[in-house]
């Protein structure tokens, strides 16, 4: 689970080195995101895979990264968006 942690931090803080211009969401908000969705991530492959939630084997690993992934682009996509429809 550390590891998880671990790459999801890494994750967050390359987003955010990345993704740097006027509209950015700070370290503070995206290292956490990225935390959060690689640990989420990997234990739900481990579940999947009926393995302990906290093992750590290569394939939930590379889980924990696509996901950390995928929810950072997300959100550091949305960062600079306006609400407003355009006319």
């Amino acid at each position: 689970m550390v590891a998880f942690l671990v790459a999801g931090l890494i994750l967050g803080v390359l987003a955010r080195t990345l993704r740097h211009g006027p509209d950015d969401r700070p370290l503070v908000v995206t290292a956490p995101v990225g935390v959060a969705a690689a640990a989420v991530g990997g234990a739900s492959l481990n579940l999947l895979l009926s393995d302990p939630v906290l093992h750590l084997g290569s394939w939930s690993f590379t889980s924990a990264c696509i996901v950390g992934m995928v929810v950072l682009g997300l959100v550091e996509g949305r960062a600079g968006r306006s609400r407003e429809l355009p006319q």
